[in-house]
């Protein structure tokens, strides 16, 4: 017996039909009115053509295809099962004895990859491309400006190793937050028992300075004014304070997790770690990414289940609709995990995993049910 049969072949190419399909009409749709939305909010700020509002639509559409696969891929697995069914293949293929595990693997597997794909290399591309998008339309909009202020009290950065913290404050940003204004510097050293590090630390220094550029390992300040304990005020004109971060991660602390890919999502967890800062929303970003083929393919299996009852009984309408509900009580159960493992109220790993898998469960346990009693 071959590994793939042609009946098997013959659902995936039905169900990737319909995906191609449904994911250009949603995208299209979607990418039309984010054009619109685009020259409302860009183009009532400064002269936006509609290639430019095209341009920043197109940069965010990775981003898009992103978060509407999933229901492409309900919507085509239910589109390929009911053509199969009005067409009464579904019922030959039962009566030639093949049981509903072997024709559900191809939408199984389709799933599976698809998800693969988004999380290894649709995510990343995404970010990147939105990245982009923020900065250039942070570039439109602040066209005849030098800098911009992130907020009325400007931004704060926290950098650290094992033997001391620094605390950034800069009223303002510039070239995309690799230079900062008016800034102002914490550092603290650790505090140690004998020879023994604790979890301590003491104020060591403040540096205030007008401007100071992120380069290769190290901060460049400008006009420095260093205060230390117990002695006078030291003004130089430039001063270097070594630093771990580097110009794609000062960018990315500006940033919500969905604009960090899945291959750079480690190592900036680590870093941001070790500055002593919350790692939550990005540590529920990370297993948000790898559940993500559980999570399609239990997408997949909703959409292909509830098709699967024969035209003849009747009862079809009243299974599509339990389905699309189904989906959309695992997107708003998938949102409100997230929240809870972004805010540290649950572990990420167990708010990022358990909505996929236990509708993934509860699919398969009804399969099973269904078609071995």
């Amino acid at each position: 017996m071959p590994f793939v049969s042609r009946i098997q072949l013959y659902i995936l190419r039905e169900c990737l039909a319909g995906l191609v399909l449904v994911l250009g009409i949603l995208l299209v749709a979607i990418l039309m009115i984010d054009v619109v939305e685009q020259l409302r909010t860009v183009g009532g700020d400064v002269n936006l053509s509609l290639l430019g509002a095209l341009r920043l639509s197109l940069m965010k559409l990775p981003q898009i295809m992103e978060q509407t696969l999933p229901f492409a891929l309900l919507i085509a697995s239910m589109m390929a099962f009911t053509r199969l069914n009005r067409r009464s293949e579904l019922s030959i293929i039962r009566a030639s004895g093949i049981s509903a595990w072997r024709f559900l693997a191809p939408v199984m597997a389709l799933g599976f990859i698809i998800g693969l794909f988004a999380t290894t290399l649709l995510n990343p591309f995404a970010a990147r491309l939105s990245e982009s998008f923020e900065v250039t339309r942070a570039g439109l909009l602040d066209h005849n400006r030098q800098a911009m202020a992130v907020s009325n009290t400007g931004i704060w950065l926290r950098q650290g190793d094992d033997t001391s913290q620094i605390v950034i404050h800069a009223k303002h940003v510039e070239q995309g937050g690799v230079v900062l204004r008016d800034v102002k510097m914490i550092e603290e050293e650790r505090l140690y028992s004998g020879s023994q590090p604790t979890s301590d630390f003491a104020f060591s220094r403040r540096i205030d300075a007008d401007r100071a550029t992120l380069r290769d390992g190290f901060w460049q300040l400008e006009n420095v004014v260093e205060n230390v304990p117990n002695q006078p005020p030291d003004r130089k004109p430039a001063l270097t304070i070594p630093s771990s971060l580097d110009a794609s991660t000062l960018l990315d602390r500006f940033a919500s997790p969905n604009t960090i890919g899945f291959w750079k999502l480690p190592e900036f967890i680590k870093q941001t770690r070790a500055a002593g800062l919350d790692v939550s929303r990005y540590r529920m970003r990370w297993h948000q990414l790898m559940a993500m083929p559980a999570l399609f393919v239990a997408m997949a299996l909703i959409g292909a289940v509830v098709c699967l009852r024969l035209q003849r009984m009747g009862g079809t309408s009243q299974l599509l609709a339990i389905g699309t509900l189904a989906a959309i009580g695992l997107y708003f159960f998938t949102q409100f995990s997230s929240s809870l493992g972004a805010t540290g109220a649950a572990p990420p790993v167990v708010a990022a995993w358990s909505p996929p898998l236990f509708v993934l469960f509860c699919t398969l346990a009804y399969i099973a049910y269904r078609e071995d009693g």
